[in-house]
Formats: structure tokens, C-alpha cells, sequence
């Protein structure tokens, strides 16, 4: 029997952090296509860079999301610790312009106590302050999280998240089997992945070598590794 991931991590006498594998991804720009079933609605672009902050290593990474026909653009920025993933800073923007109704940004840094920032509207500023009591993820980022994952056949875990809308949650994911998965540089073997972060549950796919994201589905909605990012 597979154990969740927390449970076998108490047992083991160590927190779900450790056994993360987020050394394991690489460097680099990936760029998607969005679609609504056959149509295409949108990109999403991501930036993977490792960077060093006094001394100690992180992965920085870029999402930049936009679907021009609904008027949707936003960017998100995390810095989080290289092995575990977990975040030390994450910081969001949507919209262009500060009168838009949907405008926001959001400047968050996390400790292992909690999550201080504020988030800005185009008709208040509200300040963040959530205690947090044990290893907590970034609720906004999603493919990357589920890649640093140990995955492994019939694997099923379970990672605590924040996010800025929803406050607490849990990521529950399972490996329910494995792909070749076509992609413009050619065929991929990919793990996939149920997962359900509440109700819905979306079907991820996830490169076994390289730990790479390759796309996501969610009824209807679908996100597929492009050839090149455009604008």
C-alpha cells in the first residue's frame, strides 16, 4: 500500500519537506497554449532560473498568463528554496492598469512562523499576516510543486498550500500511470497525475527525466507545451 506522502514523513521522523526533490528540475523557458476543447483562448509562459541568495539556493520562478479575448493578463514571481519548493517570497500582478476593476498586487515573504505582505486593489490596500504551524506551499503554483514531488508508480501524496483567495487547503495527488506524451521536440515519457486541490480534479502531466511540466487538462480546459512563446 502506497503511504501519503505526510504520513509516511511523520513516521519517518521527518517533515514532508524533506522528502520534496526539487533539485531535481532545470533551468529554462517553457511556453504553453490554452485551450477551451479544440480552441485556443490564450499562453502561459514560465521561467525557471536558479539563483543564490547569500549563499543558499533557490529556484526563481515566472508565470505569465494571458488569454487577450477575455482581457486576462497575469504575472506571477516565487522565490522558493531549491530542495523543498517551499516559498520564501512570491509576488503577483494582474491586469495592466490600476483603475481596472480586477487590477491586484500581491507582495508576500514567508518564514517558518508565517506569510507577511499586503495585497493592493484598485480600492484598498489590505495587509497579510497567516501563522503558519508547519510546512505550508504556494497555492499559485501548481505544475512545478507536483514535479518535485518523489514520483513513483501507484505514489499518492499530500502537500498543505496557501493561496491568497482560498487560504488553507491540501494538494492531493496521485499517480495513476505513466505516458509518451508528444511534444514539438518529440516523444516524452511523462507520469500522470490525478490531482485535487477541492472538488474539481485536473489530469497532469509530468516529464519522468526531466521533472518538466508538459500540460494539464480540467474538463473542458487544457493547457499544452507550445514550440516558442509569442509576445
Amino acid at each position: 500500500m502506497t503511504a501519503i506522502l505526510i504520513f509516511a514523513a511523520l513516521l519517518a521522523g521527518t517533515s514532508p519537506a524533506s522528502a520534496m526533490e526539487g533539485a531535481r528540475l532545470r533551468s529554462g523557458s517553457t511556453c504553453y497554449t490554452l485551450f477551451l476543447g479544440d480552441k485556443v483562448f490564450g499562453a502561459t509562459s514560465q521561467a525557471v532560473t536558479a539563483v543564490e541568495v547569500d549563499g543558499k539556493p533557490f529556484w526563481d520562478v515566472v508565470v505569465h498568463q494571458s488569454a487577450p479575448e477575455r482581457n486576462f493578463d497575469m504575472r506571477d514571481h516565487f522565490v522558493l528554496d531549491r530542495k523543498t519548493l517551499l516559498p520564501v517570497h512570491f509576488d503577483s500582478q494582474r491586469g495592466t492598469q490600476k483603475s481596472a476593476k480586477d487590477w491586484h498586487h500581491i507582495a508576500l515573504d514567508f518564514d517558518a512562523h508565517g506569510i507577511h505582505g499586503v495585497r493592493e486593489t484598485a480600492t484598498e490596500t489590505t495587509a497579510i499576516n497567516v501563522p503558519l504551524t508547519e510546512p505550508t506551499w504556494e497555492g499559485d503554483l501548481w505544475g512545478l510543486t507536483f514535479a518535485a514531488l518523489p514520483l513513483r508508480a501507484g505514489g499518492a501524496y499530500e502537500l498543505p498550500y496557501w493561496q491568497y483567495d482560498k487560504g488553507f487547503s491540501k494538494f492531493v495527488v496521485r499517480v495513476v500511470g505513466s505516458e509518451d506524451v508528444d511534444t514539438p521536440t518529440g516523444k516524452v515519457e511523462a507520469w500522470v497525475l490525478e490531482v485535487t486541490p477541492g472538488s474539481q480534479t485536473y489530469q497532469y502531466l509530468i516529464g519522468k527525466r526531466s521533472r518538466q511540466e508538459l500540460g494539464y487538462s480540467a474538463g473542458r480546459a487544457s493547457q499544452r507545451l507550445s514550440g516558442a512563446c509569442e509576445g
